[in-house]
């Protein structure tokens, strides 16, 4: 390798996942609902460390569970303005509560296509105005937050994203695969084979 001949020290087997994220991290996620099979932990890297918000394909429903269940604390300071859908008639005053609080925001059910209004916020757009930040949506500046996050999910099982959209958003596929499937239900076969160990060694313990 061209590491060795100019002598930089490297291992000989770089693994992505352990190199980007501890197994402290990958346990909370497991905690939070993240299925453990190793496609789901990279998809998670990618929604939580690329500077563009996600765009998930989720025809199982697996990473929009998974956020729900990661943002649970700034979601139930106001459910009905951190999730919506881009049909919803408030879509704007969701965008503004959300951004100026720094809570998040799930757009579910995306198709192949987003609200041009969304665009400001998906560039970042930010204007600074002193120690204020703003982004301008439909010709109104509104607060933003640098803790907003935006999440979009969809349940298409192949979505036609149009270039536009894959440039500006973090397209992430969390559809289940075969291997991914078994590696989920490895998973919990030996959680509760681990479960039923603890059981019995507590038992033991009472004796």
């Amino acid at each position: 390798a061209d590491t060795q001949k100019r002598q930089v020290p490297a291992h000989e087997k770089v693994e992505v996942v352990s190199f980007l994220v501890d197994q402290g991290t990958i346990g909370e996620w497991a905690l939070e609902g993240l299925p453990s099979d190793e496609l789901s932990i990279q998809n998670a890297i990618m929604v939580t460390r690329s500077s563009r918000y996600a765009l998930m394909v989720d025809p199982q429903g697996q990473a929009n569970r998974w956020i729900k269940s990661r943002e649970k604390a700034r979601i139930s300071e106001n459910p009905t303005m951190c999730i919506t859908t881009l049909a919803a008639k408030n879509l704007k005053d969701q965008i503004e509560f959300t951004m100026g609080e720094g809570l998040c925001l799930i757009i579910e059910n995306v198709e192949n296509e987003v609200d041009p209004m969304l665009d400001p916020v998906l560039d970042k757009q930010i204007i600074k105005k002193g120690k204020n930040l703003y982004i301008n949506v439909s010709d109104q500046n509104m607060d933003y937050k640098e803790n907003f996050t935006l999440y979009f999910t969809s349940r298409l099982p192949n979505p036609h994203f149009s270039p536009e959209l894959s440039a500006k958003a973090t397209v992430i596929d969390f559809t289940v695969t075969l291997k991914g499937l078994e590696q989920q239900l490895l998973g919990k076969l030996i959680g509760m084979e681990m479960k039923s160990l603890e059981d019995t060694l507590a038992a033991l313990e009472e004796d």
